[in-house]
């Protein structure tokens, strides 16, 4: 038997008292970092998503898309950015009020996320305005993917009979082209 690699004949129960102490300082040290990095991780989660919606907010959707505008500069990778207004979000709010409003969001959303590819980078920008990046997708096939999401927004059936639409813009991701003039670009 032996105590931190000192056989058990060797230690004095001083030594022996201060090895397991010491021990299970280790161990308590262990477990704490394990919970500090597990608390990092939910804090990186909720600083990149969006609470109400649960997809990448702005900041962290800035910086995919710049990620991928660095993959189309270094490979040439033909990838789109569809940038989407959800149509009369301030008209539910006002009648309807802001629940109203948070469901439409919610909705729109889910029907998006639901007819994007995995691969495909989602999230919100700001109040009704979303985006989507299609990774190794040209403009002609984002303008196409565009209006079947905007078709699947319109044709699901919305919370409470809302009929909820959704405006977008697409802009290819080419080399020399920053985030915000991406966005803004597309927004047009």
């Amino acid at each position: 038997i032996s105590v931190a690699g000192i056989p058990d004949d060797e230690l004095t129960p001083r030594v022996r008292a201060a090895l397991t102490a010491l021990m299970q300082e280790v161990a308590e040290l262990r477990r704490e970092l394990s919970d500090a990095r597990r608390r990092m991780a939910d804090l990186e989660q909720l600083a990149s998503t969006d609470p109400l919606i649960g997809v990448l907010n702005r900041r962290a959707f800035v910086g995919e898309l710049n990620r991928a505008l660095a993959m189309s500069q270094r490979y040439g990778q033909p990838s789109s950015l569809v940038f989407i207004d959800l149509d009369d979000l301030k008209k539910i709010n006002d009648t309807l009020g802001h629940a109203a409003g948070d469901a439409a969001l919610t909705h729109a959303a889910a029907v998006i996320g639901a007819n994007i590819r995995q691969t495909d980078v989602f999230g919100r920008l700001g109040g009704d305005e979303f985006a989507v990046i299609l990774t190794n997708t040209p403009r002609a096939l984002a303008e196409h993917k565009a209006k079947l999401l905007a078709n699947s927004v319109k044709s699901a059936p919305g919370p409470e009979g809302l009929a909820i639409g959704i405006t977008c813009g697409v802009v290819e991701i080419a080399p020399g082209l920053t985030a915000e003039a991406a966005l803004t670009a597309a927004d047009k």
